[in-house]
C-alpha cells in the first residue's frame, strides 16, 4: 500500500492488504467537487454540473449551494489490469476516471452520481464503449510514479499466438492433416 505524507508529499510504501490489489495513499477516501454551471440556450436543462477538483484524507467542505462534494470514492489497482495503468502515466496528461451517472430521482437537480473510479485507460474505454458518461481529472501529484512502479511490477508479456503451420503457408494441401 502506498501512502503519501500531505506535508512532504513523499511517497510510503507498505504491504499490500490482497496479492495483485494495491490502494494508492488517500485512494480509499477520495472526495469530488461539482460546481453547479448555468446553461443558456438550452430548452431543456437550465444547468449541468461540472466535475471540477479532487481531494483525499480531509474532506473540504462545499462552500455554497452550487458546490456539491462527493466522499467515500475509493480506487484500488488491480495486477491484471497493469498494461492500462502503463498507458495511462504515460499520457502526457495521467488522469483519474470517474464513471458518473444521472442524478437519482428523489433529487433531480442534484449532481451526478459518482459509480467508479479507475487510473485504467482502457477501463475508462470500455465504460465509454457501453454508453457511461465518463469524466476525467488529472492525477493527483505523487501517485504517477507509484502507479508505474505498481505497473511494472505486475505486467505479464502477452502470451505469443501460434504462428501459421507450415502447409497454410505453403499452400501445399498434401501435409494437411484430413487430406
Amino acid at each position: 500500500m502506498l501512502r503519501v505524507n500531505r506535508l512532504s508529499g513523499e511517497a510510503i510504501v507498505s504491504e499490500a492488504t490482497h496479492p495483485g490489489v494495491q490502494a494508492l495513499a488517500g485512494a480509499d477516501r477520495l472526495a469530488v467537487c461539482f460546481v453547479r454551471q448555468s446553461v443558456v440556450g438550452n430548452p431543456w436543462i437550465d444547468h449541468r454540473w461540472a466535475l471540477v477538483g479532487l481531494a483525499f484524507g480531509e474532506v473540504p467542505a462545499a462552500d455554497g449551494p452550487d458546490r456539491i462534494v462527493i466522499s467515500g470514492l475509493r480506487l484500488e489497482l488491480h495486477g491484471e489490469e497493469a498494461e492500462g495503468y502503463y498507458m495511462n502515466v504515460c499520457a502526457d496528461e495521467p488522469s483519474l476516471f470517474f464513471m458518473l451517472r444521472p442524478a437519482d430521482d428523489a433529487q433531480p437537480d442534484g449532481p451526478p452520481t459518482v459509480a467508479a473510479v479507475s487510473a485504467n485507460f482502457y477501463e475508462a474505454a470500455r465504460w465509454m464503449d457501453a454508453g457511461e458518461n465518463v469524466e476525467r481529472l488529472p492525477l493527483p501529484d505523487g501517485w504517477r510514479d507509484e502507479i508505474e512502479a505498481f505497473a511494472r511490477a505486475h505486467w505479464r508479456e502477452p502470451e505469443k499466438k501460434r504462428g501459421k503451420r507450415r502447409y497454410a503457408a505453403t499452400g501445399d494441401n498434401r501435409d494437411r492433416p484430413g487430406h
